[in-house]
């Protein structure tokens, strides 16, 4: 294992599912130093505190190395090892990058979405890495720990490492003050022994920032747009804002801001501005400030969406299992049921709002899923109280009376008398024989840690999915949508549909990759060109610079994640449907950053496994049961913007008879 990797393991939290809080700049040349440290064990350097001389340029054959021992090859003149320092700290998203890869190929570090990583089970369980190189390693915090509080002698290994951690002010951050105290002194004996941990010490004890010499050359002014540019776009009136902010994005970069009068509004859209949030942003970025208003309206203090560091990953991993796809793969059978329900309600020859009886169609599917109870007409009333209360407290585009109005108060009193059944339907008396579902996982963490969720913030964290179903019901409408516009895509889903159904309806595992092909580009690729949430509101909580631009703190900063879809140099001809895309050899959704329909960040939608399988059931669904027509027949898509991007409320469909009856073959 090599210095990066292991100074990764040792800054490492579990409790956040990162790494603790330090300076970017301490990080990176720590880092840096991590590299040098190995090139000296490996024989290729040697060093002083004056000079880092290079003494074998034979490649090492790891590429963690040999950047960074090519680059001292090329260099002519003898420098000191703060030079160096410096000057592969540049590199240190690559080191980075390549050590958490390792960690993960060597069964140490487990992945989770939103670029959160936890220890695996194995490690946790046994205090030992898995076997390299034939050997299991002790888990690293061990070691050092009892150099530091045992008073053991660390192996030279673990003397350097201590002197990395130590200087970038790795041990502050991830020791209580009263354990680095005590600990302090045996911190700057060790420390002090190593002559590249010196080094770096002199790199960063004058500043948080990379020196100015290095900053000055990359920064740039920030471009903006006006008003009347935005008016002015065809894209942005039309109400296709992912699209608007891509042909912005190709004219004045990927950070640019909005000139609206009375708001610093910074736009951050490409591929390079997603992989960056999707690494930094959890150290500048905050979700709170734009959801505070609008939670209280629904009587919570903060949810999931709200909370940032160690308490939005705690949350995460709470309610994970009851938002996986397991848990729809597990009832797939009350899926069906309930998708055929709502297409007998739907009739033969009625005409259809096509965003709300989509919206029904998946909402009276996952509150049972994720509630254990049907939402019993209260779905319509949720809906519009959600869509009021964003106009107002998200979007700050209408007055706040407007949500006092009396049927606003209606709406919300119904809203509340869901939270009270929900809660009193998950007693254990009530619960006792029955599924586990997510609500079972709050009402758990509740009673363990009344404080971190207290009862205040229940009602709001029980419905959290049934909201979010909305976003999923709008993304069904633009698949109905396509469905009909695209009849070869809807001959090749029905004829997966038809496969899979015909013999009695599927279990989940015959929904798999194969059987279901054309089903599955074809959701991807409505994701793509019909991303619900087109951007997301963030506070520049710390100053940042990205792609050669300062943001200033205080910032609203809005990360267009799906710009990227509508750029020509990652989605070809992007305005055009084409379920190719995602299959082989084009597979375009694979490049990083560019296929981001989930959100990029922390903040990545938890639910998104849940969301791709639901929708391709619905879809094969559809395909085998309904015959549709848009109404008119030649309508054509138009977007509302607001609160979210859905067909406007013209679209409608109607069905026009049944393909297969809605009874289940036997």
């Amino acid at each position: 294992m090599r210095f990066p990797e292991e100074l990764l393991l040792l800054l490492h939290s579990e409790e956040s599912g990162y790494f603790v809080a330090i300076p970017e700049w301490r990080m990176s040349c720590a880092m840096a130093g991590g590299v040098l440290l190995d090139l000296s064990l490996e024989n290729r350097v040697d060093a002083d505190l004056d000079s880092l001389v290079l003494v074998d340029p034979t490649p090492t054959g790891d590429s963690l190395l040999d950047p960074t021992l090519e680059e001292l090859a090329r260099e002519e003149k003898v420098r000191a090892p703060r030079y160096w320092v410096e000057r592969i700290a540049r590199r240190a998203d690559e080191i980075s990058d390549e050590a958490i890869r390792r960690l993960v190929d060597k069964g140490i570090f487990e992945s989770e979405a939103g670029g959160f990583w936890t220890l695996s089970k194995k490690v946790t369980r046994t205090g030992h890495y898995p076997l390299v190189d034939g050997t299991a390693g002790e888990e690293i915090k061990s070691r050092v720990f009892r150099a530091l509080f045992d008073g053991e002698v660390p192996e030279p290994r673990d003397v350097a490492l201590i002197g990395l951690v130590n200087y970038c002010g790795g041990f502050r951050a991830m020791l209580e003050p009263e354990e680095y105290e005590e600990a302090e002194g045996l911190i700057e004996l060790w420390s002090g022994m190593d002559l590249i941990a010196r080094a770096i010490a002199m790199a960063v004890r004058d500043s948080y920032l990379p020196p100015q010499s290095m900053r000055a050359a990359r920064r740039r002014p920030m471009p903006g747009v006006s008003l009347w540019d935005m008016i002015r776009s065809k894209s942005f009136r039309s109400g296709n804002l992912p699209k608007f902010v891509a042909e912005t994005a190709s004219e004045l970069g990927p950070v640019f801001r909005l000139n609206v009068p009375g708001r610093n509004m910074v736009v951050l859209a490409g591929i390079e501005t997603n992989r960056w949030v999707a690494k930094k942003g959890r150290s500048h970025l905050r979700t709170r400030d734009y959801l505070e208003d609008f939670q209280a309206e629904w009587g919570t203090a903060r949810s999931i969406a709200s909370m940032d560091g160690a308490d939005h990953f705690r949350m995460r991993r709470i309610v994970r299992a009851g938002n996986s796809q397991s848990v729809v793969k597990d009832r797939l059978d009350e899926v069906f049921a309930l998708g055929r329900r709502s297409f007998d309600g739907w009739g033969i020859g009625k005409v259809l709002p096509g965003e709300m009886a989509c919206q029904r169609l998946l909402g009276e599917q996952i509150a049972p899923l994720s509630v254990s109870m049907e939402p019993s007409g209260i779905l319509d009333d949720l809906l519009k109280f959600e869509y009021r209360a964003l106009l107002v407290h998200g979007h700050r585009m209408l007055p706040r009376f407007m949500l006092r109005t009396p049927r606003m108060r209606r709406y919300k009193k119904r809203v509340l008398e869901l939270y009270a059944r929900i809660h009193a339907s998950h007693t254990p008396g009530q619960r006792e024989g029955k599924r586990r579902d997510l609500v079972d996982d709050l009402m758990d963490l509740h009673q363990a840690d009344p404080q971190f969720l207290p009862e205040t913030d229940l009602g709001f964290a029980f419905i959290a999915p049934i909201i979010a179903g909305h976003y999923l019901g709008s993304a069904m409408a633009f698949a109905v949508y396509e469905l009909l516009k695209n009849p070869g895509c809807r001959k090749q889903i029905a004829a997966e549909a038809d496969a899979l159904f015909e013999g009695g309806d599927p279990a989940a595992e015959d929904l798999d990759a194969s059987a279901t092909d054309a089903t599955r580009r074809f959701a991807m690729e409505v994701l793509r060109l019909h991303p619900v949430i087109p951007v997301h509101m963030r506070t520049a909580m710390n100053s940042f610079e990205v792609e050669g631009i300062e943001v200033p703190a205080h910032s609203t900063v809005l990360v267009a994640f799906p710009a990227t879809h509508y750029m020509e140099e990652y989605f070809p001809d992007p305005e055009t449907f084409d379920i190719d895309r995602h299959a082989e050899p084009r597979n375009e959704h694979r490049q990083t950053g560019a296929y981001v329909p989930f959100g990029v960040g922390t903040h990545v939608c938890g639910g998104q496994g849940w969301t791709r399988f639901q929708m391709a059931a619905n879809l094969l669904l559809v395909a085998r049961h309904l015959e549709l027509e848009l109404v008119p027949r030649d309508y054509r898509l138009k977007l509302s913007s607001l609160p979210k991007t859905c067909p406007d409320r013209n679209f409608k469909f109607r069905v026009t008879g049944h393909r297969h009856p809605l009874e289940p073959a036997t």
